[in-house]
């Protein structure tokens, strides 16, 4: 069903067009009040478990941490399901926008938080003023507003004047928590030293017991303001191993994974079980590799770099790391998107063409090891490839990558890491712990902010510039993109980035892999893959909030 959000505010903001937001409601489809009840299972690795709730960067960076706050916690909107993604309001009802420049925003009526105190306008300006001062990643380009433009005008309506124009077909404060002012004011400077052990959200769950490292406890929120979430409770659970978690889905102990999926050769041996479905769906994440320019070496030249792309098999690697269950990708930005634009640079599986290049540009092997050596420093061309233990899928493309360097005469030493110890060095391309990574991330339907990876450390973009990138140019087009609201005009400015991403390398996207999403449906139904990423990601929340018995 279709909820009616203040009627008479969306028809006069659909009749703006395009000077004014169209508000577009596609809630996740609820099913009737009687249809609820049971307990969500739920089974993580030991490497996602969080240590603490209080505000850390885990919020972002890890799995669990993306998740686990968003039962607790409402937002100002949610993603709908593909293929369009539009946005679903969920604290906030109604948008309106001059030019995508100035907004006026309304608070949902009759909203509490788990202590029983009426979320209120305050709780979330406090949050929007204070938690991005925490840490950068809250600091985003959709919620930059205007020194002296934030204002109250009722005791539900904000209104706010953005620094930069916003683009795309979003509102601001995208993927944003409200906090309780009542709880957090006496924190307002130190917001990550809170340990925020009671939790209290305003979310469709509230806390009841957490364990460090081994479990949450989720129970309803019986006084939410809408008829989600739909079971009585759910359980978070740590398990030791894939194959430790596969078990349980087999034996009923849980009824689905937080967030990876399963691997694909597990999918066979889950199949046998006529409780469990394995739902496949496209993948959010995309693989890639990261090339560190920090250090002063052969990897500066993209020659090298180039000689490189050419040398890799995407689609062995599709075949013997994903058993066909994934594509080919050169870009961040995925297909179905409407921002998306047809590379026009593609580096197709040539190392015949790899090793022309680097002997026209003087790397020759003098001593016959196999090796290259650099004719500047006469270094040899031997890479540090770094990855991460927990993931086989790295694991198996490391090793190929490296036999498909070997006939190029490029060696790659695999580095094999732990995942808190690779989120250290990665995102500190400077202190040259690494030549090359496989890295990935998940951009989701409201990309703008991938670029980011390729901002200038110059210009800002330490953090998310792991590749130690500067290109003033692509600077400029990611302010443009951000602010750009014709989708013409920006699948042009897309298309020109993912164009000098191709021509520079300081990533390369490799592929694609789809998702493995096994639930149990002999208990339980209600969850939701209409997603890119399937039943559960940090754009998709719906599974936690819909599943209930039968």
């Amino acid at each position: 069903m279709i909820r009616n959000y203040e009627n008479d505010k969306i028809v006069k903001i659909i009749k703006t067009g395009i000077a004014g937001i169209i508000l577009i409601l596609l809630p996740v489809q609820i099913l009737p009040t009687a249809f609820a009840g049971g307990k969500l299972q739920v089974g993580w690795s030991q490497s996602e478990m969080i240590e603490s709730l209080g505000i850390t960067n885990n919020w972002h960076y890890t799995t669990m941490g993306c998740m686990f706050w968003q039962l607790l916690y409402d937002q100002v909107w949610l993603f709908g399901p593909g293929p369009e993604y539009d946005f679903v309001p969920r604290a906030f009802v109604a948008f309106e926008t001059d030019n995508r420049l100035k907004w006026r925003m309304k608070l949902r009526d009759g909203m509490k938080w788990h202590d029983g105190k009426p979320v209120t306008l305050k709780d979330a300006v406090f949050t929007w003023q204070h938690l991005k001062h925490t840490d950068p990643i809250w600091d985003y380009w959709d919620c930059d507003w205007k020194e002296g433009s934030l204002a109250i005008i009722d005791d539900h309506t904000v209104e706010f004047e953005l620094n930069k124009k916003l683009g795309s077909k979003y509102p601001p404060f995208n993927f944003y928590p409200i906090l309780p002012m009542h709880l957090w004011k006496r924190h307002k400077y130190d917001m990550e030293k809170f340990k925020n052990k009671n939790a209290i959200g305003s979310g469709p769950f509230k806390l009841k017991d957490f364990k460090a490292n081994l479990y949450i406890i989720f129970e309803k929120f019986e006084d939410y303001w809408d008829d989600s979430p739909r079971a009585d409770s759910i359980v978070f659970k740590c398990y030791g191993s894939p194959d430790a978690q596969n078990m349980a889905l087999r034996q009923g102990a849980i009824d689905m994974l937080g967030y990876y999926g399963i691997s694909y050769m597990a999918k066979p041996f889950l199949e046998k079980n006529p409780d469990i479905e394995v739902i496949e769906t496209q993948g959010i994440g995309l693989d890639w590799m990261t090339f560190n320019l920090h250090p002063d070496g052969p990897l500066r030249d993209v020659t090298v770099r180039k000689a490189i792309a050419h040398g890799i098999n995407k689609d062995k690697i599709i075949q013997m790391v994903y058993f066909g269950h994934a594509t080919a990708q050169n870009t961040f930005v995925y297909p179905e998107l409407a921002e998306y634009t047809p590379s026009k640079l593609v580096y197709d599986y040539n190392p015949e063409n790899s090793i022309k290049m680097l002997q026209e540009a003087g790397y020759e092997d003098p001593d016959g090891d196999g090796i290259r050596n650099d004719p500047k420093s006469g270094e040899k061309l031997r890479f540090k490839l770094m990855t991460i233990s927990e993931s086989a899928e790295y694991m198996k493309m490391a090793l190929l990558i490296r036999e498909m360097m070997k006939p190029i005469g490029i060696e790659m030493v695999i580095d094999t890491t732990d995942l808190e110890t690779y989120y250290d060095l990665y995102y500190y391309p400077a202190g040259n712990s690494f030549d090359i990574a496989l890295a990935g991330e998940e951009p989701g339907p409201y990309a703008d902010w991938i670029w980011e990876f390729i901002r200038s450390i110059d210009g800002g973009g330490e953090g998310y510039n792991t590749a130690y990138y500067n290109n003033p140019e692509t600077d400029a087009l990611m302010d443009d993109l951000y602010s750009e609201d014709d989708i013409e005009k920006r699948k042009e400015l897309v298309g020109q980035l993912q164009d000098i991403m191709l021509r520079d390398l300081p990533h390369y996207v490799l592929v694609r892999p789809n998702h493995l999403s096994p639930v149990r449906t002999d208990k339980l139904q209600g969850f939701e893959t209409r997603y890119m990423g399937g039943a559960a990601n940090w754009i998709n929340p719906w599974s936690f909030f819909n599943v209930h018995a039968k």
